[in-house]
């Protein structure tokens, strides 16, 4: 490996990093150089194991370690593969094991001071307390009652800068996203619009007032998250010059990708 490439990986971890530090309280367990996330919900990057540090226990110990960590707590056992993984055979090791791949993400990134810039930002987005925010989108996001409680204790106590962005139409909010900073990184979360509102350009002026928000902050480079599939986010985002940092995926045992 290079020192270009040795560059980049620390890079692209160093990017994991403040996605996790992002997520406010991310429950895990330090495991010989991994991650184990087991904060229950639907975001399955706080509820795997991210590998992302040097490993020196014999790999098959660590993988059925954290099978039975994660059977003990009731959530299924899931790994997140990066291109930084230690021990970097781990990836072809689950493979032959029987461990499936799904879901390829990727990881997008955009230099703000480079990115196109809208001369305006649609009036219709607000810039809002992240406290204010989860009431607002809670309905939009489908978030039930116990977990919006959680949600605003969480945010309640997060200690870096954050900030949301709504969109009403008719009386409700329609669109949505999440600006969370550490340094000068901006992360992009919880971007969503209604199926109904959807090609009218409301993400993109979402996308836009964030971004907005982020220079106003002092960030230098924003970043965030897409499933590869997703062909209309990944154009609104290169339109906003967003590209490719790295590509994870996660692997799983069959009838355990969820």
């Amino acid at each position: 490996m290079n020192d270009g490439t040795r560059a980049a990986l620390a890079l692209a971890r160093r990017l994991e990093e403040r996605a996790l530090n992002a997520s406010s309280v991310f429950q895990s367990i330090v495991y010989d150089g991994w991650l184990i996330g087991y904060r229950p919900g639907p975001t399955k990057r706080l509820r795997c194991v991210n590998a992302f540090y040097a490993s020196n226990l014999p790999l098959a110990e660590k993988v059925a370690f954290c099978t039975a960590f994660y059977a003990s707590v009731g959530l299924p056992a899931i790994f997140r593969q990066l291109p930084f993984s230690k021990p970097a055979g781990l990836d072809r090791w689950l493979d032959r094991n029987g461990w499936i791949r799904f879901e390829p993400t990727l990881v997008l990134q955009s230099s703000l001071a480079e990115a196109p810039q809208p001369k305006t930002v649609a009036d219709a987005v607000s810039i809002v307390d992240v406290l204010a925010w989860q009431t607002l989108v809670a309905q939009l996001l489908d978030v039930d009652r116990e977990s919006l409680a959680r949600l605003m204790e969480r945010a309640a106590s997060y200690p870096l800068p954050h900030a949301g962005a709504i969109i009403r139409e008719e009386g409700e909010v329609v669109a949505c996203g999440l600006l969370k900073l550490e340094g000068d990184h901006a992360g992009l979360f919880a971007l969503h619009t209604a199926p109904a509102w959807r090609g009218r350009g409301l993400g993109r002026a979402v996308v836009a007032a964030l971004l907005a928000e982020a220079r106003r902050r002092g960030a230098a480079t924003a970043y965030l998250q897409v499933t590869a599939n997703n062909a209309p986010a990944r154009a609104l985002y290169r339109h906003f010059g967003f590209s490719t940092s790295h590509e994870y995926w996660y692997r799983a045992r069959a009838g355990e990708q969820h």
